[in-house]
């Protein structure tokens, strides 16, 4: 299982744009066998940036060869070109866990 975790800068005022553009994204991805969950989230003291947190029963070079060159993944590519400003990619290994 692998985590991304992503932090995305937009430009000034591309925020609702680019979020529309992840949940396209999303609505495909959630389709794939792999796919486990996803979050996004956005803040108030930093309108600009965008964390997508998201999980996957693959490895980070399976993720690479088979998930990313999906065509789905062509209109949110895009939309970063077009509206991102920056893009910081983590490949989190989760250590410990909590539920309730």
């Amino acid at each position: 299982m692998i985590t991304l975790h992503l932090e995305i800068k937009v430009k000034p005022g591309g925020r609702d744009e680019f979020l529309e553009a992840i949940s396209i994204l999303f609505d495909q991805l959630v389709q794939e066998r792999s796919f486990v969950d996803a979050w996004v989230h956005t803040t108030e003291e930093d309108p600009d940036l965008i964390v997508v947190y998201e999980r996957w029963k693959e490895t980070h070079e399976s993720f690479i060869r088979d998930i990313l060159p999906k065509p789905f993944f062509k209109p949110y590519l895009a939309a970063f070109e077009k509206l991102g400003g920056d893009r910081r990619v983590r490949w989190l290994k989760t250590q410990r866990a909590w539920r309730s």
